[in-house]
């Protein structure tokens, strides 16, 4: 697991956000604190954001926590 800042995703590719967005909603589906589930959910969100904004699809959150890996790259 490492800290990605949402500040900046612009060097980041489609491909790398969608695999930061997956893993984020697997780790925010699995995790048993609220805080982790919750900094876990903004990140999400972020990476969606970002994604939108260059026209790219966004998966369900459900379906997108089904395919992520839990505490994967992308997520707190």
């Amino acid at each position: 697991m490492s800290y990605i800042s949402t500040d900046d995703l612009s060097s980041f590719s489609s491909e790398e956000l969608l695999s930061f967005y997956c893993n984020a909603a697997s780790t925010d589906y699995g995790a048993l604190g609220h805080t982790k589930g919750r900094m876990n959910k903004t990140q999400a969100t972020a990476y969606a954001v970002e994604l939108d904004k260059r026209g790219e699809f966004v998966p369900d959150y459900g379906d997108a926590a089904k395919v992520g890996s839990f505490n994967g790259r992308g997520s707190l």
